[in-house]
């Protein structure tokens, strides 16, 4: 930023580094004038340099003139028999079209003009000059080696030369960045970086008009004196040019942790705290963890899709501050906020972003907005009662309850007249759902609400109308009540359908809630007189109270974690080396947070449990791996593996020890063609397996289940073991390193066996499985808990702690048998394919433990620090 720029090139932190300009971003750098430059100064000559010069003054600091004092020529480059002197030269004889990439990616002024005035040596001198890699190749241009190879990682992979495959392919393909596409996404904005006041950046997933009503608010007050205000979206749209001026700067990045740390600004360099405006904008999580930048995220809208899961896992995990806008939306984020540890009290605050403020229309302006509406809807207005809704036309919204409450009214109240204004849809479109918009047609067919998709804006609508009906079944603050009540609209709501039946905004007395689904209830109140409005005190600007809060929340953050922890999982960042300290910074905050998304390791789980009074957890603990000897006396046991896929069969039974001293192996597939093969497999093994052909549903767990119920193939066998071979086509290498890791903890090796299997045949003990690392909460199972809750001797806890994750185990066919009555044989279960979360079998996995509790038996999970997880 202009106004803050030392008298010297912020980039230039070295004799060794000469500056480039920023091209539509920055003015001219400074250091093109030798009297402000010295080493610039010794060159630049009104920006003309020769070739030579340029050569000397840039490779030189790198110790390379006295191997190479001439650019034209490279010792070290091996042409084709002596045809070719320089890379650059025997590139371009391949590839002609290099030159077009090349010259647009050079920054530097004096090597910029002499490749415009068409110098014969130019393209090869910026082509050497961007070949020397760190710290040339970004004095010179947009180019950095490092940076493409760390954007593209399968480059780095095959061993290719950066530069070479950008000017050959990846221009051509046009679907690699380079900074030079960074830069074109930071926007100078209209204040000045002031280096004596803290910056704030806002994170917004878009720029779309109406995309984020939450950043209006978060710009809209004033306060930006007391910090430099930085914006950062995941795209751009109409509202870059409306908020350019609010910002010292706008970037729009779609890769936030890939491409912030190369921004090139003083404000990117000093962030000092940071507000997400929704868990849409989840990706810049990972650039804020990795800077160690404090941030707050406000929480919006609600939990539930289209919100990605990964979403609203990432911001309530890592989030020093959860910002909610009202207390009936803090209930509806409390299952989530559960899921990782965070506590609503603790963590959040309830901040409404402004305060309702009533206001009034003029009665000229009230006249043409119904002459206007009159005109539209083709019927006089006179004496007539607007009822006005607006929104989109889909179930969420509901204008179906809208339409009904207008076909009451048409026998009721015939002085009132429904219009909803559409918004969000084309208007050729009835409806996003089809049988919901032929159901909403079917209401309105005689009109007793009018679906107003031409004539005047909503904003004129709400002047003409006399009442608002907020129909909607799921609307977390909608902006148009806010816009109605200014027009001086009582608004009508439905109670636990959106924030503004709470409390804190009923108070003005602008809002009258009626139960939810009660058309009649919702007439009453819309005839009814509307009550005096007390004008509520304007709160504190909601920008200035969140990053209060997020200053107390940190002085009051008292876990102080630092350093490594035993199990090294990313969660934001890659496994590679590279990649290590980030992800030590991402645990360290976990931890510092007491979120629930990781263990320590495993006494920090034991102290966890040990800590908890509810009745499931005092059955469970944790035991170390303790090998068994290959002659151990165990009690018979059986295995069961459902095998959908066989890749891996054969080297699963032959690969450990247990299988051969199994009294029992049933294998459960869903084709006789599996079957036939199975059994081939056996036999060659030497090993006698009962294969079952059984449908495909259930994932793993129903196959087994039927075991034990009317029929099945249980017998009186009272140890099983429940393997599966279940893949997952997205991370199919994660998968099979999970599966590895379950198996091994579980059986053992080729020539020993687990100490699950003593641990399941001690007293007292109903199941034995692997302890992961991962803390796994009851996620989108937590909806049906009501329906089981009753069948327990005490309340479920909040978090399940620790549970099969995989659903790979050791149990006692008693607790299985108890596991299929929880639910009965007859029950309906789900076919397949089944969603990847929020199911019956999913819950079932997580219910072991309790089911073995119930029964008085301990849970034990077997921790092997030996085997890797990933």
């Amino acid at each position: 930023m202009a106004g803050s720029r030392p008298a010297t090139c912020r980039r230039w932190r070295s004799a060794a580094r000469c500056c480039a300009p920023r091209r539509s971003v920055w003015p001219p750098c400074p250091c093109l004038t030798p009297a402000v430059s010295p080493f610039c100064g010794r060159f630049c000559k009104g920006g003309r340099m020769s070739p030579d010069d340029l050569w000397t003054a840039l490779a030189g600091p790198l110790g390379v003139l006295d191997a190479r004092p001439d650019f034209r020529l490279d010792p070290a480059f091996d042409g084709a028999a002596g045809a070719h002197r320089t890379a650059y030269a025997a590139l371009r004889a391949q590839a002609p079209h290099i030159d077009l990439p090349l010259a647009a990616l050079v920054t530097h002024p004096a090597l910029g003009a002499l490749i415009a005035e068409g110098h014969p040596d130019a393209l090869e001198l910026a082509h050497e000059l961007i070949a020397l890699g760190a710290p040339v190749d970004r004095q010179v241009s947009w180019f950095s080696h490092r940076t493409y190879l760390e954007w593209y990682p399968d480059i780095a992979a095959a061993g290719m030369n950066p530069l070479m495959h950008y000017l050959r392919f990846g221009w051509v393909e046009g679907g690699r960045r380079t900074l030079a596409d960074l830069h074109q996404g930071l926007h100078r904005g209209g204040q000045p970086l002031r280096p004596d006041l803290p910056t704030l950046l806002v994170c917004t997933p878009s720029l779309a008009s109406g995309a984020d009503p939450a950043l209006v608010d978060l710009l809209r007050h004033p306060g930006r004196a007391g910090h430099n205000l930085i914006l950062a979206a995941l795209s751009g749209g109409p509202m870059l040019e409306v908020l350019l001026p609010e910002c010292c700067a706008v970037l729009i990045t779609p890769h936030p942790l890939r491409e912030m740390p190369h921004i090139d600004d003083a404000g990117f360099d000093r962030i000092d705290a940071a507000i997400l405006s929704s868990a849409e904008a989840a990706l810049f999580v990972h650039p804020l963890v990795a800077q160690e930048i404090p941030f707050a995220v406000c929480l919006a809208d609600y939990p539930d899709p289209p919100l990605a899961r990964w979403k609203s896992r990432c911001v309530t995990a890592f989030a020093d501050l959860l910002v909610f806008s009202s207390d009936h939306l803090r209930d509806r984020w409390a299952g989530r906020l559960a899921d990782v540890g965070a506590d609503a009290g603790t963590d959040g605050v309830v901040f409404p972003p402004r305060p309702l403020m009533g206001g009034t229309v003029a009665p000229a302006d009230r006249q043409a907005a119904r002459a206007a509406l009159s005109q539209a809807l083709g019927q006089d207005l006179g004496g007539r009662r607007v009822i006005c809704g607006t929104g989109p036309l889909d179930w969420r919204h509901g204008p179906d309850l809208f339409a009904q409450a207008a076909r009451i009214a048409a026998r009721s109240h015939p002085d009132m007249l429904f219009v909803w204004a559409c918004t969000g849809l084309d208007r050729h479109e009835p409806c996003r759902d089809a049988a919901f918009g032929r159901h909403l047609h079917d209401l309105c067919a005689d009109e007793p609400a009018i679906l107003l998709r031409d004539g005047p804006p909503v904003d004129q609508v709400m002047q003409a109308a006399d009442a608002m009906f907020l129909s909607a079944r799921q609307a977390a603050l909608p902006e148009a009540v806010f816009d109605a009540v200014s027009h001086g609209l009582p608004v009508v709501c439905l109670d636990r359908a959106t924030g503004f039946a709470d409390a804190r905004y009923r108070r003005a007395g602008l809002i009258t809630v009626v139960a939810p689904g009660d058309p009649m209830d919702a007439l009453t109140a819309l005839s009814a007189t509307p009550a005096t409005v007390a004008q509520p005190q304007a709160p504190a600007p909601w920008r200035d109270a969140i990053l209060s809060a997020l200053r107390l929340r940190l002085a009051r953050q008292r876990l102080a974690v630092v350093g490594e922890s035993q199990f090294d999982i990313p969660q934001l960042f890659s496994a590679s080396e590279a990649d290590r300290p980030r992800r030590r910074r991402e645990r360290e905050k976990l931890f510092r947070l007491d979120r629930r998304v990781l263990w320590r390791d495993a006494d920090h789980a034991r102290a966890v449990v040990a800590a908890s009074d509810n009745w499931l957890h005092r059955h469970l603990r944790i035991e170390d791996d303790r090998p068994l000897p290959t002659n151990a006396d165990l009690p018979p046991f059986a295995i069961h593996v459902h095998a959908f896929h066989l890749d891996d069969l054969a080297a699963d039974l032959g690969g450990h020890l247990a299988f051969a001293r199994a009294s029992r192996i049933v294998i459960t597939t869903d084709t006789p063609a599996k079957a036939a093969r199975i059994g081939a497999m056996a036999d060659g093994l030497g090993l006698t397996v009962q294969v079952l052909v059984v449908p495909n549903q259930g994932r793993d767990i129903l196959p087994f289940l039927r075991l034990f119920g009317r029929g099945g193939a249980a017998g009186d066998d009272l140890i099983w073991g429940h393997l599966h071979q279940k893949k997952s086509l997205r991370a199919a290498a994660h998968g099979d390193r999970w599966r590895r890791f379950l198996h091994r903890v579980l059986l053992g090796d080729g020539g020993g066996l687990s100490s699950a299997l003593g641990q399941i045949a001690a007293p007292g003990v109903g199941l034995v499985a692997p302890f992961d690392p991962h803390v796994v909460s009851w996620d989108d199972q937590r909806p049906l808990l009501p329906g089981v809750a009753d069948r327990f001797p005490g309340p479920l806890p909040d978090h399940p702690l620790l549970f099969p994750l995989g659903n790979m185990f050791w149990t006692r066919a008693d607790v299985a048998r108890e596991m299929l009555a929880l639910f009965t044989e007859d029950y309906p279960w789900p076919a397949e394919p089944i969603p990847d979360d929020g199911t019956v079998y999913h819950l079932i996995e997580r219910l072991w433990p309790a089911v073995a509790a119930r029964m008085g038996l301990a849970s034990v999970f077997i921790h092997n620090p030996d085997e890797a997880r990933i």
